[in-house]
């Protein structure tokens, strides 16, 4: 009885907590407009979400950091116009070594989103 009502009381804590601990960001889909991308409404609230625990100044895996726009250019894998030649697309859609690993990228929206920005020039706007 006593497990009982402290689990219960448990799930309602967890669940009332949940909104405090939440934190989504925003994501401007552009993927269906004939605008262009913007890099601070929708690239850098993908990597944000989905890239950021992995490629940052303080975890640098395979020497990428995708914090902001002049770090993720100095690193070099991004070829402005040409998203079929830029390293960063190659590695999203790499189907035997995808980043992010595990398919968490979440929707193909995302990846074409990140490609329209690179095909518009992949500016910093």
């Amino acid at each position: 009885m006593i497990k009982n009502i402290f689990l219960m009381f448990t799930f309602m804590f967890l669940n009332s907590c949940s909104e405090i601990f939440k934190t989504e960001i925003e994501i401007k889909d552009c993927s269906n407009s004939n605008y262009d991308c913007s890099y601070t409404e929708s690239v850098q609230p993908i990597f944000e979400t989905y890239c950021i625990s992995c490629h940052s100044s303080t975890n640098s895996r395979g020497d990428l950091n995708l914090e902001s726009y002049t770090s993720l250019m100095n690193s070099n894998v991004v070829n402005s116009g040409d998203s079929l030649n830029s390293t960063l697309w190659k590695r999203m859609v790499d189907t035997n070594s995808p980043m992010p690993p595990n398919g968490i990228l979440d929707e193909y929206k995302n990846i074409h989103i990140i490609a329209k920005w690179i095909e518009a020039g992949a500016i910093n706007n």
